[in-house]
């Protein structure tokens, strides 16, 4: 594992993405990130006192489908130990952490060439979040405690790395921790149709499968729905 720092840059995935060569758990950290981004190029606010970090695996035919939701596990797990009320501290699939009803962390996970980069933003000791001042939360807000953002970063990387190549091996225990500690469990969504409206119907979390797909189902509908990407809004 090695480290690269800077103060400011645009992106540490875009940094990694132009990179002719990508080596393994080379870790490219920043304080603060000038085009930060997350899902489906939505704005991510990247401010001092985060934890702003991406690294490179190499791909196979396996892991694309799993690897969002293992980097989700893995910064769960390790968030955990921070926070004393842990029920609070929940998986919203495909990519975020939640403290209650806010984000907490981030995760943009991309292919590029035969590596996925795997972006990761921690709310740790920042309090500034701009537009999304009522959607988001951090570490210090919650417990009232400045934390060692880089011993956080380490901790997040070294964790995936030791436990990244039985992956598949433990994803059946990965799967159950999740689905145990889903943001969207016992909530209703309605889901982004192609013309870009909202579906008048609700439908009802069941679990995240084995493939990573989000498996809902409709009141009366007697088949769940399977989706590996989707648009949808809590209702």
């Amino acid at each position: 594992m090695k480290f690269k720092f800077f103060d400011e840059i645009n992106s540490t995935n875009t940094y990694l993405r132009r990179q002719l060569k990508l080596e393994e758990f080379e870790v490219i950290v920043a304080k603060r990130q000038t085009d930060g981004k997350g899902r489906r190029d939505s704005v991510w606010v990247s401010n001092e006192g985060a934890a702003l970090f991406s690294f490179a695996v190499e791909d196979n035919t396996e892991l694309e489908e799993k690897i969002t939701i293992f980097t989700g596990y893995v910064v769960y797990e390790v968030l955990k130990k921070y926070i004393g009320n842990q029920d609070k501290l929940t998986f919203k699939w495909p990519n975020d952490i939640y403290y209650e009803d806010k984000k907490i962390c981030g995760i943009v996970c991309e292919k590029v060439r035969k590596h996925i980069i795997i972006g990761i933003g921690i709310n740790i000791n920042n309090t500034d979040f701009g537009m999304f001042r009522k959607k988001a939360i951090s570490l210090v807000e919650i417990t009232g405690k400045i934390h060692p953002v880089q011993q956080i970063i380490e901790e997040v990387v070294s964790n995936f790395e030791n436990q990244f190549h039985s992956l598949n091996k433990d994803w059946e225990h990965i799967l159950k921790i999740i689905n145990e500690n889903n943001y969207l469990k016992g909530r209703k969504i309605r889901i982004k149709q192609r013309n870009g409206k909202f579906s008048e119907k609700e439908y009802r979390f069941l679990r995240v499968d084995r493939k990573g797909k989000i498996s809902l189902i409709s009141k009366g509908d007697r088949d769940e729905l399977k989706f590996a990407s989707l648009e949808f809004k809590i209702v």
